[in-house]
């Protein structure tokens, strides 16, 4: 069938399908985009890379620039329940026509080209973004930096949240080599606001051979917490009694440093209402409180530790269990330590998809004594709920297509 009668679900399953032929790199990506006319777009571009935290400080720096009148477009992934979050325009998501509109104008541009999936689905973030006029484009990388689709565009601010141990096979075994990956979206005299603490050698490195500005935690800005409200101290502007935000606070205060170092004019008077509002689905979402259900896309060790913090800080009557569900390509045992001796049952299955982790691997790395293995989600949860009281806790997590495959099951019910 001829690819301008594919239907937007027809494109997605084209899409999935596709597979790289050369050696990764961007000189395919660059020259279909430069054809297209997609590298000299006229908004001001962030993008936002590290470890965890990149799409709570995106959403951040979305809400923020949105109230201070700016026209915002925003490219995300991976999506939690439909391809369509992944790009929204003044906040909102733009329909499946308009993305068949755009994947349309990319295959006709691409010829023989060799594209992967989310260099496919980049360009056509991009196409989208071009047929508005807008004011900034927030990027999220997708995968390290250097060698990820979205480092075609020179962004004219760069954020690293943080650089923990993830995705080894392809960014490195050790945090300097990761962190190296990660400064591959550094630009010449263009500022890099980071939020790790510890910060490897190789950021440094990167930043004097690119001659990039670094603005560095505890150095050029900091915030600190009290009881109910937290400050942030900038080279710029000094922001006091700020409320309590519903995402991670280290990825709210990056957000607001990297939006005061743009020189952007930005409304304080909504600033503070807007930091409370913001949360972002899958991240320590309630979706049930009696018993409490919470869902979280933590699906590393960094993100792991986060969410045993927060389980630290609940107010906990009965037990804890967990549906757990994670990609074979993950330090699993690394997932597990933070939580091991807080839950109280592991409900642990097998994903839907070819990554996923087998049980084997699960059996390896969880505490046997403690866990009940399944083959689905569906099948861990209708076991789960039988024995379920009001004053347990529920957390689900491990990987985003454990959450997306969770809350697919309780919408349907």
């Amino acid at each position: 069938m001829c690819k301008n009668k594919f239907s937007f679900s027809m494109w997605i399953k084209y899409l999935e399908k596709l597979k790289k032929k050369n050696q990764i790199n961007l000189i395919d990506i660059k020259h279909i985009a430069r054809k297209l006319n997609l590298l000299n777009l006229k908004s001001f571009f962030f993008t936002v890379g590290g470890t965890n935290g990149k799409g709570t400080t995106c959403a951040m720096l979305e809400k923020l620039l949105l109230d201070s009148g700016y026209q915002v477009g925003l490219y995300t992934s991976p999506h939690l329940l439909n391809f369509v979050e992944r790009v929204k325009i003044n906040g909102l998501y733009v329909t499946e026509m308009q993305y068949v509109f755009a994947f349309l104008n990319i295959h006709s541009a691409k010829l023989n080209y060799s594209l992967s999936y989310f260099e496919f689905i980049t360009l056509a973030a991009l196409f989208l973004f071009k047929q508005y006029s807008l004011d900034i484009i927030i990027l999220e990388v997708g995968l390290g930096g250097r060698l990820d689709a979205t480092n075609i565009i020179d962004s004219d601010l760069s954020v690293i949240t943080n650089i923990g141990i993830d995705h080894t096979s392809i960014l490195g075994v050790n945090r300097f080599n990761i962190a190296r990956e990660k400064a591959g979206i550094f630009r010449k005299n263009k500022i890099s606001v980071i939020g790790e603490k510890d910060i490897p050698d190789s950021i440094y490195q990167e930043a004097k051979t690119t001659k990039t500005i670094l603005k560095i935690i505890n150095k050029d800005w900091y915030w600190e917490k009290y009881n109910n409200t937290w400050n942030l101290i900038h080279s710029k502007i000094a922001l006091y009694n700020l409320p309590i935000p519903k995402i991670p606070l280290p990825n709210a205060a990056i957000a607001l440093s990297a939006l005061f170092y743009s020189d952007l004019d930005i409304n304080k008077k909504k600033l503070r209402h807007a930091i409370a509002k913001i949360q972002l689905p899958g991240r320590f979402q309630t979706i049930s409180c009696f018993p409490h259900i919470i869902v979280d896309v933590a699906h590393n060790a960094h993100a792991a530790l986060y969410l045993s913090k927060k389980i630290d800080q609940m107010d906990i009557q009965g037990n804890i269990y967990a549906i757990f569900g994670v990609l074979k390509d993950k330090d699993i045992s690394s997932i597990v330590a933070p939580l091991r001796n807080k839950i109280s049952y592991w409900y642990t299955s097998t994903l839907s998809v070819d990554r996923s982790a087998s049980l084997d691997q699960l059996k390896s790395n969880l505490p046997i004594q403690k866990t009940f293995f399944f083959n689905s989600i569906s099948n861990a949860w209708n076991n789960l709920k039988k024995i379920l009281n009001k004053k347990d806790i529920v957390l689900v997590f491990g990987s985003f297509i454990t959450v997306s495959e969770f809350i697919s099951i309780k919408q349907k019910k």
